[in-house]
C-alpha cells in the first residue's frame, strides 16, 4: 500500500508541484527579490537655493549617503521629474537658510515626495530627517534649526493600501485570464468541444462566449475590489473611470490570450496546471504589484521588464491613485497590447479542438 500510494502521488503532477517544487520556487523568488535590498539606491534632487556654507555642508552630507543618488536640478525641473516618476524625492533648501541658522532661527526644509509610494517613503523620509537632525546637533543642541515640511505631489493623502489595491486588481485579472485555459482543456478532454463543433454553433461563438464571460467577471471583480478599498480602507479613485474600465478590458483580454496559449500547449488539465503555476507565481513576485521595483536586483530587471503584469499594475496605479509611473502610460498600454496580439496569434495557430 505504501508503494502504491507513493506511485499515485508521483503521478499527480499538481500535488507533486505544490509539495516539492512550489516551496523551492517560493524561496528562490523571495531570495532573488530581496537579494538586492542591500544595494537599493534612490534618485533624489537637492535644490540648494541658499548656497551658503551651511547649505553646502548639507549638500555634502546628503551626497555621502549610500542609498541616495543626489541630483542638482532647478526646483521646477526637479518637481517635474518627481511627477514623471524619475525621482523619489525633492528636497528644497530655501534661500536664507544659512543666515537663519547662524541667528538661531528655525527654517522650513520642504521635502516633496510621491505619496503613493508609501513603502519607499518609509525609508527616504526618516533618512532625510536623521541627516538634518545630525547637522543640527553638530551646529547647536538648541534650538531646532531645520523643520521638515512634507509635501506630497498628490492632492489626496495616500496610504499603504493605495499602493496595494491596484496590485490586487492586477493580480485578480491575471488569475481570471490565465485560468480561462482550464475550462477549454476540460471540455476538450471530455470531447465536449468535439460535439459542439458538430453542432450549428460556430467555433468563434464558443470562444467569444468564454471571452465575454471573463470580461463580465473582470468588471465584477473590479467593482468589488474598489468598493472594499473605499469603504474599509478609504482608498479613493483619482483617475478617469472610463480609462480604468478600458484598462480592465485590455488587461483581461491580454491574460485571456495567455490562458488560451496555455490551452494550446497543454494536452491535459494535469499538464496545464504546472504551466499555469510557472507563469503566475513569477509574475506575482517580480512584477512590482506588491514590492516596489527598486527592491529588484539589476540582473533581474530584464525579466521584470518583460512581464505583462508589471505594466498592467503600473498602469492601474497611475490611473487609480495617481501614482508616479515606473513607465509612461503609453508604454504600459503598448506592452500589454503586444502580449495580447502575440499570444492570440500563437493560440490561433496551435489550438486543437480535439
Amino acid at each position: 500500500m505504501l508503494n502504491a500510494n507513493f506511485k499515485q502521488f508521483l503521478r499527480d503532477k499538481t500535488a507533486l508541484f505544490f509539495t516539492l517544487a512550489f516551496p523551492v520556487l517560493f524561496i528562490i523568488m523571495f531570495g532573488l527579490v530581496f537579494s538586492g535590498t542591500d544595494k537599493i539606491n534612490y534618485d533624489v534632487a537637492l535644490v540648494n537655493e541658499d548656497d551658503s556654507q551651511i547649505s553646502q555642508g548639507i549638500v555634502q552630507a546628503f551626497s555621502q549617503v549610500s542609498i541616495f543618488s543626489v541630483q542638482d536640478n532647478p526646483r521646477d525641473e526637479s518637481l517635474q521629474l518627481l511627477t514623471d516618476g524619475k525621482l523619489k524625492a525633492v528636497i528644497i533648501l530655501p534661500e536664507g537658510l544659512g543666515q537663519a541658522a547662524l541667528s538661531g532661527q528655525t527654517t522650513e526644509v520642504q521635502v516633496y515626495y510621491d505619496g503613493s509610494q508609501t513603502s519607499v517613503n518609509q525609508i527616504i523620509l526618516p533618512v532625510v530627517k536623521e541627516i538634518l537632525q545630525s547637522i543640527n546637533r553638530e551646529i547647536t543642541q538648541t534650538p531646532v534649526l531645520f523643520q521638515i515640511t512634507e509635501e506630497t505631489i498628490q492632492t489626496k493623502d495616500m496610504s499603504m493600501m493605495s499602493f496595494f489595491i491596484p496590485g490586487v486588481l492586477a493580480m485578480s485579472i491575471m488569475f481570471l485570464g490565465i485560468y480561462s485555459a482550464m475550462p477549454l482543456i476540460q471540455q476538450r478532454e471530455k470531447k465536449i468541444l468535439k460535439r459542439l463543433g458538430a453542432s450549428p454553433i460556430s467555433r468563434s461563438t464558443i470562444i467569444f462566449s468564454q471571452v465575454v464571460l471573463r470580461l463580465g467577471l473582470a468588471v465584477l471583480q473590479t467593482v468589488i475590489i474598489i468598493v472594499i478599498g473605499q469603504l474599509m480602507f478609504g482608498v479613493e479613485i483619482l483617475g478617469n473611470w472610463w480609462l480604468l474600465l478600458g484598462l480592465v478590458m485590455l488587461g483581461t483580454l491580454s491574460f485571456i490570450s495567455l490562458g488560451f496559449l496555455v490551452a494550446s500547449l497543454a494536452k491535459t488539465e494535469e499538464g496545464a496546471m504546472p504551466i499555469v503555476q510557472l507563469i503566475q507565481f513569477p509574475m506575482m513576485f517580480l512584477s512590482g504589484i506588491f514590492f516596489p521595483l527598486e527592491y529588484m536586483p539589476d540582473f533581474m530587471r530584464p525579466v521584470v521588464n518583460a512581464l505583462p503584469l508589471t505594466y498592467l499594475g503600473d498602469a492601474f496605479r497611475q490611473v487609480m491613485v495617481d501614482g508616479a509611473p515606473a513607465f509612461p502610460l503609453g508604454v504600459d498600454l503598448l506592452v500589454v497590447t503586444g502580449w495580447l496580439v502575440v499570444c492570440m496569434a500563437i493560440s490561433v495557430r496551435f489550438f486543437r479542438w480535439e
